[in-house]
């Protein structure tokens, strides 16, 4: 039976700020279409530092710069059946809980995972297509596969994502300056929202590559 302790983290609020003028077609957008594109600006800097964050200069330390994460190499290669197999029995070796993994990988890499095949010369893709809500594209092995442009061509990041702390200091602040540039008669918007997110078990993610 393992013991499970109790570690803590530090965790230090990083800032997104994000400046808009508020000019020609944005003066025409109703407020839930602003606050739309607003949220979806920091939605991909959000996804952008979790997965690849380097951890310096006020950046979250994204999965890919943790220390210590699992990491499976194809030398140069295509990633195969056998990459995906050892990264899982990589996990296992290191106490993950392998009925709970998730997969990401980046939208160029479909097809690889497509044509790829688990058994030589049968038609056993590796990954079985089937595009659902949330991002889900299919899943590998019986693992749900998500891509995102997040993470570069020819990696992928398998792992166990409840070990992935993210932390919110209050959510996402948004105000409106009216005298921006009061001679053209223009205003900004102006939002900022602090985060910031921790691997809590570094063994839970492993990168396969074809490097």
């Amino acid at each position: 039976m393992t013991d499970k302790k109790i570690t803590p983290i530090k965790e230090k609020p990083n800032q997104i700020a994000h400046f808009r003028d508020v000019i020609k077609g944005y003066k025409k957008l109703s407020s839930s279409e602003l606050l739309e594109k607003i949220g979806n600006t920091f939605a991909n800097t959000f996804d952008d530092q979790i997965v690849g964050g380097s951890g310096t200069g006020g950046n979250v330390e994204g999965i890919l710069n943790t220390t210590g994460i699992n990491t499976v190499s194809n030398s140069g290669t295509e990633v195969t059946f056998a990459n995906w197999v050892s990264a899982i029995s990589e996990l296992g070796a290191d106490n993950i809980d392998l009925s709970n993994l998730r997969i990401i990988c980046n939208p160029a890499n479909i097809d690889n995972l497509v044509t790829a095949v688990k058994y030589s010369s049968t038609a056993s893709p590796i990954l079985d297509m089937k595009a659902e809500d949330g991002g889900k594209i299919g899943e590998l092995l019986g693992y749900p596969v998500y891509a995102t442009t997040k993470i570069a061509a020819d990696n992928y990041i398998i792992g166990d994502f409840t070990q992935l702390a993210i932390a919110q200091w209050g959510g996402l602040e948004i105000a409106k300056n009216e005298f921006y540039d009061d001679r053209r008669f223009i205003s900004s918007l102006n939002a900022i929202m602090s985060f910031d997110a921790k691997v809590l078990q570094a063994t839970a993610m492993c990168l396969i590559t074809k490097a």
